[in-house]
């Protein structure tokens, strides 16, 4: 009789102890979450279309390739009449949101501008870690190649190595 209070006592315990844990956690907000355990595709959003507009143009004219006056609007990414938004994937393996964009340059621009839009270059590729900032990391060039981004990306994306991307 005594070891099935004891039993009794024991779960009784350990079931406070859980429900008081899982109050503590649900209510602090300072708890980060842990990052997801499969990589996966993500909708684009007016945020990160945003993001990944700025950081384009921050790399392009960081690099010169374009100057402040010069305007772009959203392309189309992989078929010629495919959505105008950017491809946005998760992976797991390095932790890493991966974006591909691709721009249009508004006429008229500057001749660095459209020199650098052609042979893929109005396409960026990016990545940012958690919640920090969108970063271009370059420019894929034609055709995309999937050896541009991480092989899980790739996958999730539809994309393939032709033999133009050697």
């Amino acid at each position: 009789m005594k070891r099935v209070l004891l039993g009794v006592a024991v779960v009784a315990v350990v079931a406070v102890v859980v429900a008081v844990a899982l109050v503590v956690t649900d209510n602090n907000p300072s708890t980060p979450s842990a990052a997801p355990l499969v990589s996966h595709a993500i909708k684009a959003t007016p945020a990160n279309m945003a993001q990944l507009k700025a950081a384009f143009l921050k790399f392009k004219l960081h690099y010169k390739n374009m100057t402040s006056t010069d305007r772009i609007t959203w392309g189309v990414v992989l078929q010629p009449n495919g959505s105008k938004l950017p491809l946005i994937a998760y992976d797991a393996v390095d932790h890493r949101a991966w974006a591909i964009a691709s721009f249009n340059l508004v006429l008229p621009a500057s001749y660095k501008a459209e020199v650098s839009f052609q042979d893929g270059g109005n396409m960026g590729i990016f990545n940012k870690v958690g919640s920090g900032p969108w970063v271009m990391t370059g420019s894929p060039g034609f055709p995309l190649c999937a050896k541009d981004v991480p092989s899980t990306v790739a996958h999730l994306w539809g994309l393939k190595n032709y033999p133009a991307c050697n």
